[in-house]
Formats: C-alpha cells, structure tokens, sequence
C-alpha cells in the first residue's frame, strides 16, 4: 500500500473512530463515517470490505493492548513497569474519543468473536506476562492482582473519582498491588 493509501485508510479508521464513540458501532451509519472522514462511502467499502470490518479495526484501537505492549518493549520489571503501564493508561483514556470507544467495544464483546478473544488475550496472556514480569511469577495470586490493576485503572477511567488526582489514584493502586505484597513478603 503507498503512503497516500495508507493515509486515506487511516482517515477512515479515525473517523471511525470519532463517529463510533458517539453513536455506537450499529447506530452510526456509514455515510456519516465517509463524510467525517472526507471521503466517499465507496472508497470507506474499498478499504474496508464490510462495515463489520472497519468495527473491528476501531474496537481493537480502542483496547489497551498497545499501552501493554509499549511498556513491555521497554523491558521494565516490578513497579516500574505497573507504573509505565498505569500512565499510559491513563494518557490513552484521557482522550474522550478512547474512552467512548472502549465501552462500546466492551458492550459488543458477545457480538464479535475476534473482540472477545482480543480482550480475553489481555486478561489471560497479558495478565500473565505483566504477572512475570511485576512478580517473577505468573501464579494465579500475581495474575489476579495484575487484573485487580488493569481493573481499577478502567474504573478510573470510566468514573474518574472528582477528590483524587491521576497521579495519587496511580500511588494508591501501586502500593495497593505492588508494595503490599512485597512489603508483607509475597513478593
């Protein structure tokens, strides 16, 4: 693909993006993608054969798995790595569009196999990985406290609390997750 096909497609996605956030994957009818996107509905059907296809491009952009995969291929262990994986987190979320999308994502889970196994790859692969590499250890008490993390930070993120900052909220977890368990010897 040139650099100017893969630049229409991206306009595609990210209109996707922006519309689907508001509407929802099944609300929002194609036409309004192509114009947010500035383009024609068929040159939207030219790079994406479906609109199920473009559903899925959208949902799995709206996933964390990119915030794991860049503090993974930073090679940090421990809280560093909680740490890493907690700001990014939230820097991605912060975006309304991001933050929208994931709903809608999580809500159409049942609906779409390829979305359920990519968010049950976070919670299994990922989770274990994360496990490995926080608490040398993916057993199953490291891996559900790797899940209590990734679950508080998509609690934060959908219900930002309004008396805690970002910064406090990712202390508290970390020393949460992280620190007591080595500080009571877990670890």
């Amino acid at each position: 693909m040139r650099r100017d096909e893969k630049e229409v497609r991206e306009s595609i996605i990210e209109a996707a993006m922006r519309v689907f956030s508001i509407h929802g994957f099944f609300k929002a009818p194609t036409n309004l993608v192509a114009r947010e996107a500035g383009v024609s509905k068929g040159l939207v059907f030219w790079y994406f054969r479906s609109k199920d296809e473009l559903i899925l491009e959208a949902a799995s952009r709206s996933l964390p798995k990119d915030v794991i995969d860049e503090c993974l291929d930073e090679k940090l262990e421990g809280r560093s790595l909680l740490e890493c994986v907690g700001k990014k987190y939230m820097d991605k979320y912060r975006d309304p569009v991001l933050k929208n999308l994931l709903i809608h994502t999580m809500a159409s889970e049942t609906l779409y196999q390829e979305i359920r196994s990519k968010i049950g790859e976070i919670c299994n692969m990922y989770t274990r990985e994360l496990a490995r590499k926080v608490f040398s250890s993916d057993s199953l008490k490291y891996c559900v406290a790797i899940r209590t993390f990734l679950g508080s930070l998509m609690c934060y993120t959908l219900r930002t609390p309004k008396d805690l900052r970002e910064d406090e909220y990712l202390a508290l977890l970390i020393n949460i997750v992280y620190d007591r368990l080595r500080n009571e010897g877990i670890v």
